[in-house]
């Protein structure tokens, strides 16, 4: 058996589609009445073609159901209350009988769109449940009036009808199979004449509602076929398309509302591609300037090594120099004197190499900050000179334009006081650099630029720096001191070389670096090298105190190339990061819009093909439906 035609809803499913395609296009809307308008829409897509049958006790109204919907119904036995209602429903269940009525819900796609209401004898029902019949019969699209052809009269089912608005009534005659061709004529000439006097206008159809055998099936003269009836149901009253024509003011809102949506949704396409053109020359800026930069620290750090090292090899030299016993002997009356004289060898060449390291990292970074300073004017510029093309007053998006506009602008704003900064320490002193370098996080809050740079670097970074350093000289100097003076001094050792470790551009948070042997060195130094009653024996040490600091001094030297690359490069990356992160927002809103886009345009397009089909359905044949 085929689908019945009285069951067929693929015009429900096309609205459900529309409406709901176009509600997933608006979520992010701000037309909040076009919404609602949709939900209520999408809500009344699913109102199913409602029929009911009204007769009197046995005229085979439960018998017609079964025949003319083809036995998608329950048995006849089925119904227990004065009236009953079937639905569709994800399983087959049925509702208690309350004030004469229960609801049956059947798990049969057959029964989508569609809602039948069958009741029992219109002339045995109570005061309740016969006015019950009367308000769903009102509210029915389709009525079922089924008469027995032995009794046309009825008097409480004219009675009803009369009182009825009803346009879409359908007259049956039941049992037609009984009575003879003429008397059959009689009747249905007879049924027309009541329904003229009642003022109601449509067909009669004389039918067999009790199979015998095949008959139900078979084409009688003068009995209606059931195919024929479902025909003119379907054609003449529900129309091939019942829904589109319930939703068709529904259906031009949207078009109209798709016309306008396209047009907005062209606007917010060419501000992302506005947009994503000044994230495009940000990010174009940023790459070149890493390009340079890498080349740049390199070489500075290569310069600075080589200046580092030199300045170590002048000490040692001095050192050693300075280690001839008969040169001590002469030059120094006291051990105090030689061991303040070596103190102040180490503080000079500790002050010499941190104030050398000091200025030229400076130097580096203004370099770096003044390119950094072009960059940042650069992109103000960019956001000078970006389009405004989405309106504020957008229909459908404009709360989104007022937020795009105001990421840009917060974004303008913080790439402005960044250039500023970016100016004020290229062009500062070496001691101003210093001091502002130092309070960073304080003039970051006062100028209001936290959101610019995160400052990753800076006086954190710098006591960071100072830690890491302190602990790899003690690492290095645990096992070079120790070797040479022995494990009882090795510790105190350690603690002595790591503290002349921290430069004074390392309390700035910058880089910093000290010379390579502490008080306690030179000290051990001294005792062993300084013996006026015994110049053989200070001879003897003087060569093992100079092996023993050239093997110290190798060492260090190894490890100041680690600490210095490190430092410096971790110090120029932490700038560089903060940078990037200035314009982080608005690389989120450019990167978020280019995810949402492509999908939304999917949807869109998906919209209008749904739209035009349903619109060509329409066309097609015309509803009838009031």
């Amino acid at each position: 058996m085929g689908t019945n035609i009285l069951c067929e809803n693929k015009e429900s499913a096309a609205l459900s589609d529309l409406f709901e395609q176009l509600f997933s296009l608006l979520q992010g809307s701000d037309d909040r009445q076009e919404k609602e308008k949709l939900q209520k829409a999408l809500k009344n897509s699913n109102n199913q073609t409602s029929y009911i049958v009204l007769g009197e006790c046995q005229s085979g109204k439960t018998s017609l159901l079964h025949l003319l919907f083809q036995d998608i119904l329950p048995p006849q036995d089925h119904m227990t209350g004065d009236i009953c209602e079937y639905r569709w429903g994800q399983q087959n269940v049925q509702t208690p009988v309350s004030d004469g009525m229960q609801k049956s819900f059947l798990a049969s796609d057959a029964m989508k769109g569609i809602s039948i209401i069958d009741t029992k004898g219109i002339d045995q029902m109570e005061t309740a449940s016969l006015a019950k019949a009367k308000e769903l019969a009102s509210d029915s699209h389709i009525l079922l009036a089924v008469f027995d052809v032995g009794n046309i009269q009825s008097p409480k089912l004219w009675d009803l009808l009369e009182c009825l608005p009803h346009h879409n009534i359908l007259c049956f005659l039941t049992k037609c199979d009984t009575i003879s061709r003429t008397k059959l004529t009689e009747s249905v000439n007879k049924l027309k004449t009541y329904m003229q006097e009642s003022h109601i206008t449509g067909p009669v159809f004389p039918v067999v509602t009790v199979r015998h055998g095949n008959m139900s099936q078979k084409k009688i003269e003068g009995i209606a076929d059931w195919a024929a009836v479902r025909s003119y149901i379907r054609e003449q009253i529900i129309g091939e398309n019942p829904l589109i024509h319930m939703q068709q003011n529904n259906i031009e809102e949207i078009q109209t509302t798709l016309t306008q949506l396209q047009r907005s949704f062209s606007l917010r396409k060419k501000q992302y591609e506005s947009d994503r053109e000044i994230l495009h020359k940000i990010n174009t800026s940023l790459d070149n300037y890493i390009g340079c930069y890498k080349k740049t620290l390199s070489d500075f750090i290569c310069k600075l090594t080589e200046d580092i090292h030199q300045s170590i090899d002048n000490y040692q030299q001095e050192i050693i120099a300075k280690m001839d016993p008969y040169k001590i002997k002469e030059r120094f009356q006291t051990k105090e004197d030689f061991i303040a004289y070596l103190n102040l060898v180490n503080e000079n060449y500790k002050i010499m190499m941190n104030d050398s390291i000091n200025r030229k990292t400076i130097e580096a970074m203004k370099n770096c900050l003044h390119d950094l300073e072009i960059l940042f004017q650069e992109a103000v510029g960019y956001f000078n000179q970006r389009e405004n093309i989405l309106a504020l007053n957008d229909r459908f998006y404009g709360s989104l334009s007022q937020s795009r506009r105001q990421i840009v602008a917060e974004t303008k704003n913080s790439a402005f006081l960044a250039g500023e900064f970016y100016q004020l320490m290229t062009d500062s002193s070496e001691d101003l650099f210093l001091k502002i370098w130092n309070e960073r996080k304080k003039y970051e809050s006062k100028v209001g630029i936290r959101k610019a740079l995160s400052l990753a670097g800076g006086a954190g970074a710098g006591s960071m720096t100072g830690a890491a350093g302190a602990g790899s000289l003690a690492a290095w100097t645990s096992a070079g001191i120790g070797n040479a003076l022995g494990s009882s001094a090795a510790a105190n050792a350690a603690s002595a070389l790591a503290g002349v470790f921290v430069g004074s551009i390392a309390a700035a948070g910058l880089i910093g670096i000290g010379v390579i042997a502490g008080a306690f060195v030179v000290n051990s130094l001294a005792k062993k090298l300084y013996d006026p009653k015994a110049a053989g024996k200070m001879e003897k040490a003087s060569q093992e105190c100079i092996r023993q600091f050239k093997c110290e001094v190798e060492k260090a030297r190894e490890t100041i190339n680690l600490q210095i690359s490190s430092q410096i490069t971790e110090l120029f990356e932490k700038e560089l990061s903060s940078v990037d992160g200035c314009f982080n927002e608005f690389r989120l809103s450019v990167n978020l819009e280019e995810q949402k886009l492509p999908n939304l345009e999917k949807k869109l397009l998906h919209t209008e093909e749904l739209l035009h089909h349903i619109e060509t359905m329409s066309k097609n044949k015309e509803s009838l439906i009031e």
